[in-house]
């Protein structure tokens, strides 16, 4: 890998190589500083073979050997850090960074959008709406549990938000062809069964589905991604997330149940 550029994230300098496929690569010293992580060999652990890499740097002592991640990686590593710099980072390496990358003249990374025709012109605004869905494309794809719309979704309005653009008609039409016919809260599946809001929760609970957080607020397990789904209260970046099941889950609750009654009555 050749070194392309550098880039400066608050204190932190960010080197970024370019391999043959024209594909960037970003030294994971460099990135673990920025996201305040401190020991970067067990951090890079959780990346897969296909984001780490090897380049060569100056260094005082000569040409060293660096390990390298590519853009996956980098979002892996922003995701699971638990440091609050970590959003401040993403919005920066999504709005800056690969904007400026696809900018730089002979050295644009390559994406989907590639099968254009080479003379198809490029803008800036275009870069920023290409980067913000990079972000969702790649969040969605290793993120356990997020769904590809609602990737998308926080990507249009991160899109309205850089740049202007209006995304409410492309947000509509995203939720109105993706939702399921049957959307129901907690009460909504309670009413059906003659049970209060709380006692749906306590008993989604109970079967596993849903756990509640430390601010008190419900969130799915693995096992209630099958049959809900965790849809946001208001366009904003931290809105909470309402729950909302599909009628099958009244099924899993009653063979639960049963479940539960056999074994009172054989013990």
């Amino acid at each position: 890998m050749n070194l392309l550029t550098e880039f400066n994230f608050e204190t932190h300098r960010i080197r970024v190589f370019l391999d043959e496929q024209r594909e960037p690569w970003f030294v994971s010293a460099d990135i673990c500083a920025a996201l305040g992580i401190t020991d970067s060999r067990d951090a890079l652990i959780c990346l897969g073979d296909d984001e780490r890499g090897v380049g060569t740097a100056d260094s005082p002592c000569g040409l060293q050997r660096v390990t390298t991640i590519n853009e996956s990686g980098v979002y892996r590593l922003a995701v699971t850090c638990q440091a609050m710099v970590a959003k401040r980072f993403t919005r920066w390496f999504a709005r800056e960074v690969l904007p400026a990358l696809r900018r730089t003249e002979g050295h644009a990374i390559r994406t989907d959008s590639d099968a254009e025709p080479r003379g198809a012109a490029s803008s800036p605004l275009r870069a920023k709406v290409l980067a913000h869905l990079d972000v969702a494309r790649t969040l969605a794809s290793f993120i356990p549990g997020l769904q590809p719309r609602l990737a998308v979704a926080r990507a249009l309005d991160a899109i309205n938000e850089d740049t202007g653009l209006t995304m409410e008609p492309h947000r509509q039409g995203l939720f109105v062809a993706s939702w399921p016919p049957a959307r129901l809260t907690a009460e909504q599946l309670g009413q059906r069964v003659g049970l209060s809001a709380q006692t749906m929760n306590l008993r989604l609970e109970a079967c596993g589905l849903q756990r509640q957080a430390a601010s008190g607020e419900w969130e799915l397990t693995d096992a209630g991604w099958e049959y809900a789904e965790a849809v946001p209260l208001s366009h904003h970046e931290d809105s909470p997330c309402e729950l909302l099941w599909r009628a099958e889950v009244l099924d899993v609750l009653e063979d639960a149940a049963r479940s539960s009654s056999m074994s009172v009555g054989l013990g």
